[in-house]
């Protein structure tokens, strides 16, 4: 699959189908094997492109913690359209893949027909708690000291964003395993902690124009602040995913592709109308 050199990281993407563009990172911890659930369908319609962050599956690991975070990300994203020759998408992503295309819409509104976000609290701009701060802490030692069979132990039991799909039955705890598994310790370490503490301020949500799709599991952690972000950008609609968690994707696939692909009809609708 394909890598670019983009601001000076090579970055892992990869493509599905034909049609306006539609680009999808995931979260923390994540790969674009999480979304081949979705390629049959998405990319019946459109062409599907997902990445890897940097820090995160087949993506670069800088060596700095500067090099981190939702902007840095987005400027990869920018530079990853601007080579494949896309003027404009539909982007989109999961938790922390929602975070970085929530900032790509901020920062780039021209280039962004819709956004798409994804069970995610770091799109919202809040603070996070100080339990899951202790949690995100201490999986940064793990990952830095014992390596990610240690991170993926410990977050089986302690991490809410992932344990109900890892506790959902031995099929759901070996895709965590095997997600963890594939990490750079140093890439998912200060992945980790370019997430605890906001970019932005959730005020300034409300500068968004572009359609938008906010979308949660009904027990995910992160519901809460989806519907903030619900609130914040005027004329979005919001989706609530039964009987699915932090990963809803996984969790419920068949509801998830037709939340997505049903608001995707809607601008669609709009874009060429």
């Amino acid at each position: 699959m394909p890598t670019a050199l983009l601001n000076g990281v090579h970055i892992h993407y990869e493509s599905y189908g034909q049609g306006f563009p539609l680009v999808f990172a995931y979260g923390l911890g994540g790969n674009t094997t999480e979304w081949y659930g979705q390629v049959p369908e998405f990319s019946k319609k459109y062409r599907f492109i997902i990445w890897d962050p940097r820090g995160h599956g087949q993506s670069d690991s800088p060596p700095n913690l500067d090099q981190y975070g939702s902007g840095n990300s987005a400027y990869d994203l920018l530079a990853l359209l601007d080579h494949l020759g896309i003027e404009k998408a539909y982007v989109g992503g999961l938790s922390m893949g929602g975070g970085i295309s929530t900032r790509f819409a901020l920062l780039f509104p021209h280039r962004t027909a819709a956004l798409v976000v994804i069970d995610s609290a770091s799109a919202s701009g809040l603070p996070t708690p100080p339990a899951a701060l202790r949690m995100r802490h201490r999986i940064v030692e793990l990952a830095l000291s014992e390596g990610m069979d240690a991170v993926a132990d410990y977050s089986i039991r302690h991490n809410p964003n992932i344990s109900r799909t890892a506790n959902s039955g031995p099929e759901g705890e070996r895709a965590i395993r095997e997600m963890y598994a594939v990490l750079d310790p140093v890439g998912y370490a200060y992945s980790t902690l370019a997430t605890v503490h906001p970019e932005f301020d959730s005020n300034i949500l409300s500068a968004i124009r572009a359609p938008t799709l906010v979308l949660s599991g009904d027990e995910d952690p992160a519901r809460e602040a989806c519907k903030l972000i619900h609130e914040k950008i005027a004329g979005s609609q919001l989706k609530i995913i039964p009987n699915a968690g932090h990963l809803s994707n996984l969790d419920q696939p068949e509801a998830f592709n037709r939340a997505v692909l049903g608001f995707l009809a809607e601008v669609d609708a709009q874009r060429t109308g």
